[in-house]
């Protein structure tokens, strides 16, 4: 127990019952966790067989594996750990025959599951351009992690589009049966419904588990609850960690109340509390603490810690995110002159992955190595190359490597056969893939349906090139998602990653726009070599020190001695789509949590006067968590340079007693006092946003969706809005 402070002890040897472990952040949960299983099978002479452990990455598991044996100083190969979806495919592969699978059954990955879904949506005779396949897959796996079987999910269903999902699913379920497969959702799913249809073999298990064991309990979904709670009833040892502080994956389906609810569930459960920070410096925990105590859904709980003070979080106003980027490269380049850090040390991150494509246009502008964690550079993004091809293939149709990425996007049936006859006769001919496909339309070489998919790429690039020719390069780049139905066909997905895509290839849109006004004679051929020659500094070798950039949900798990925080606007953090759910706001104030106790000795939080995000140009105001952290934390720095009329006033959020302006003008008019001269419904215009529509409205502040679908929170004594 040496190392372990009085409550990570407690933790440790209490094993009389249900246990929440609740770990504030940087409070060693995963050192606790470790030395339970320890404590248990040195101490308690428990059989490494009867304990159960749950994480949710098999390197973690693999790692407390091997830190328990190292403890212990023995082998715990009988030891059950690893993820819910690994366990319960052991449990699965013994019973399931009592399913009425076969084994070995096949597991299906996301790109099988999808090619089941077309096909049923193909045999079903549904339309896959009105009911797209990966929506449809989309719901059927949000389905199976509630625990909805299909006739579940239909009597559930809330409109047209579940409803024909509903249908679907239940195809969709029927073909796997036949097809003696399972995808990762039923995994969980079918081991769930083994336990209710054969409560025998539940028994077998509930006798094996004397101990069950979860990390990050607060990510866990609906299904994964109910495995645990079926096994660990009979026992009653299980024993929970997490934080609902730390609960950032609501949009996958994580639900809050596992963790709020764990005492209603054990009417007897003993909570402990990890208080201790042994990661960041006090003024980061007493920020982040202040910052978080504005969730209404949360344990009570204080962090604190023994570390030195620290310096002050800064906070940095600028004029644009070039402003921004440019400070945070030169500030990086500080630490490392003058404090000693190396570009390892420092991490920055963002709310969503479009705001990375300036960050990393300037520091290839400084050339300094950088790293983009848990997702791809913005110029190897699939979405960005697919579309950089298409205009590489503009400039010359002869690119075969250009060729071959975009010839089957959108899907146009050309199979593989198909392309390795066009590979050949290119060869034979010793001509390039586009002329040879030229050559084999007329032919009878390809069966027909691949000769009109490919004359249709053929006469769509024809078509690119010859309109591109008196364009500029931000029309051209227009014209290649309208004609090749790139943007339509991944709004139609209605998912997350399609969403997170539309807005890179927006961005996309702002950087071939930027280079226009840059450039004294933008062309296509210019922008496309400024992007292909920056994009080759970036081969770098692993152990080169790189500059950490990922998104606030990839951070998770993470620490860095400093740390920089980007886009902290009202609309960007939080996210717009969160701005009308309060539960949503808590989500956002979560992860925005996350990222400040990530940072363990400096932690700086930029924002912008104007910015262009989205492909349009934005003014946004400072985002509420901000406000919600005490000044005397603080250390502001406003350098912006922009007209007046375009600077924000400062916003207050959750206190009583800010002083509200005693006259304020909305539209014509000098209203005196506090009033609420607009209703929900009603349709206003605003300076620089033009028309829209107000979505709420509050005493003082409303909240207007605007033509462009854009949603934005004003506080109407700043705001000159005017009636339409």
């Amino acid at each position: 127990m040496q190392g372990l402070n009085p409550q990570q002890v407690e933790a440790v040897e209490y094993n009389k019952g249900p246990l929440l472990i609740l770990a504030g952040a940087g409070s060693g949960k995963t050192r606790v966790i470790t030395y339970k299983i320890a404590y248990l099978i040195k101490e308690n002479k428990i059989n490494p067989f009867n304990i159960l452990a749950l994480t949710f990455t098999n390197k973690a598991a693999q790692e407390i594996k091997f830190r328990v044996s190292s403890l212990i100083n023995r082998s715990v190969d009988k030891l059950w750990i690893g993820t819910f979806h690994s366990t319960c495919v052991r449990i699965l592969r013994k019973h399931a025959e009592a399913l009425g699978y076969s084994n070995p059954f096949t597991i299906f990955d996301d790109q099988d599951s999808l090619s089941l879904v077309k096909a049923c949506l193909k045999e079903m005779n549904i339309d896959a351009n009105t009911t797209h396949p990966k929506a449809v897959q989309a719901y059927i796996d949000r389905a199976k992690n509630k625990g909805l079987l299909p006739q579940d999910y239909a009597q559930k269903s809330l409109n047209f589009f579940e409803e024909k999902v509903s249908q679907v699913y239940a195809r969709y379920q029927s073909e796997l049966k036949k097809n003696n497969a399972m995808d990762f959702g039923d995994l969980l799913l079918q081991t769930v419904l083994l336990f209710k249809q054969k409560p025998e073999t539940l028994s077998e298990y509930q006798d094996q588990f004397q101990y069950v064991l979860i990390d990050e309990y607060q990510d866990t979904n609906r299904i994964q609850y109910l495995f645990a709670d079926s096994i660990a009833k009979a026992h009653q040892n299980i024993c929970v960690v997490g934080d609902e502080d730390q609960s950032i994956y609501r949009w996958r389906g994580a639900d809050i109340n596992n963790i709020l609810d764990f005492e209603k569930d054990y009417a007897h459960a003993k909570i402990i509390k990890l208080e201790q920070n042994y990661r960041s410096t006090k003024n980061i925990i007493e920020a982040a603490k202040h910052m978080i105590s504005h969730n209404k859904d949360r344990h009570a709980k204080s962090l604190w810690t023994e570390n030195n003070e620290g310096d002050a979080i800064h906070v940095w106003v600028v004029d644009d995110e070039y402003t921004e980027a440019e400070f945070i490269i030169q500030e990086i380049k500080k630490l490392c002159l003058e404090e000693n850090y190396n570009y390892n040390d420092c991490a920055i991150f963002y709310r969503v992955n479009a705001l990375s494509r300036v960050l990393e246009d300037v520091l290839r502008k400084n050339n300094i190595n950088y790293q983009v964690f848990g997702g791809f550079r913005f110029y190897e993004r699939k979405e960005i190359k697919d579309l950089l091809a298409y205009l590489k293939l503009i400039l010359n149709p002869h690119d075969s490597i250009s060729f071959l990425r975009v010839l089957n996007v959108p899907a146009r049936k050309i199979g593989k056969t198909s392309i390795e006859k066009i590979t050949t006769f290119a060869t034979y001919k010793n001509i390039s893939l586009y002329e040879a496909s030229q050559n084999l339309i007329p032919t009878q070489v390809l069966q027909k349906k691949q000769r009109t998919g490919l004359e249709n790429f053929i006469k769509l690039i024809g078509e690119l090139i010859q309109s591109s020719k008196s364009k500029p390069p931000s029309d051209i780049l227009k014209d290649v998602c309208e004609k090749t139905k790139y943007l339509v066909l991944l709004k139609a997905e209605k998912t997350l990653q399609a969403q997170s895509r539309i807005e890179n290839l927006e961005e996309l849109m702002v950087a071939i726009q930027e280079f226009e006004e840059r450039s004294e004679n933008p062309t296509l051929s210019g922008f496309v070599e400024q992007v292909t020659l920056s994009s080759d500094l970036d081969n770098l070798d692993e152990n080169t020190p790189t500059i950490k950039l990922l998104t606030a949900h990839a951070a998770k798990g993470l620490e860095f001695p400093n740390v920089f925080i980007v886009g902290m606007e009202e609309g960007l953090l939080p996210h717009s789509q969160a701005l009308m759910d309060e539960d949503e706001i808590e989500e956002e104030r979560r992860l925005f949590y996350v990222g400040m106790t990530r940072a363990k000795e400096k932690l700086f939080l930029t924002r912008t006067r104007y910015r262009r995000v989205y492909g349009s140009p934005q003014f946004n105001d400072s985002s509420r968590f901000l406000e919600e952290i005490p000044e005397k934390y603080l250390q502001t720095l406003d350098i912006t340079s922009l007209a007046p009329q375009f600077k924000s006033q400062k916003r207050k959020f959750h206190h009583d007693d800010d002083e509200i302006p005693t006259s304020f003008v909305s539209g014509s008019k000098t209203i005196q006092g506090i009033a609420t001269p607009f209703k929900r419904g009603e349709r206003v215009s605003h300076p620089a946003f033009g028309k829209g529509e107000i979505v709420d409205c509050s005493q003082d502040k409303a909240t207007i969706r605007f033509l462009n679908g854009e949603i934005k929170k004003f506080v109407l004594a700043y705001t000159p809005l005017e009636k339409l």
